[in-house]
């Protein structure tokens, strides 16, 4: 079972990071036709985090997906979200249609007023159950919780019942 590719997903920092640490980099390939990683994001991933073992996986695996985005949009997005996620808004004006994944609240917010679709990194594992990559997802989540990612246990439920977990 497959699902239709993302034409471009964009990704911001926690969930490349989050998906390192549990080993699920491959997984952004397997949902995305191109993956756009914005050098903002790039530079707060890759810049003073020496050779932690889930930043060298990222390095290795995107190094090629680095694209710029426009100064002033990027600037402008700064005004409402943090820095990285300003960069992945921008950067999404680039193109049509594309999916940022995304786990910050209010860079959501923004992507969705503009119109843009988001996925977050447990959106991207239930997807990626969906599409037959992985059997399950809720080993994923613990790996996520006991890598120190608060989650919701609202949003886990809710994850875990879209995934048809128990």
């Amino acid at each position: 079972m497959t699902s239709p590719l993302e034409r471009i997903i964009i990704c911001d920092a926690s969930p490349l990071i989050l998906l390192a640490k549990i080993d699920c980099l491959h997984l952004i390939p397997l949902i995305a036709a191109e993956i756009w990683i914005p050098r903002a994001v790039w530079h707060e991933v890759t810049d003073h985090a020496g050779s932690r073992p889930e930043i060298l996986l990222i390095k290795a695996q995107f190094s090629a997906d680095v694209r710029d985005a426009d100064p002033l949009l990027e600037a402008a997005y700064a005004l409402m979200v943090d820095r990285g996620e300003a960069a992945a808004l921008a950067l999404a004006t680039k193109t049509r249609d594309p999916c940022l994944l995304m786990d910050d609240r209010k860079g959501r917010r923004v992507a969705s007023a503009s119109g843009w679709r988001c996925m977050g990194t447990l959106g991207l594992l239930v997807r990626s159950k969906k599409a037959g990559h992985i059997p399950s997802v809720a080993g994923y989540f613990a790996q996520l919780d006991k890598a120190g990612w608060f989650i919701d246990p609202a949003l886990l439920q809710e994850a875990l019942r879209a995934a048809g977990e128990p």
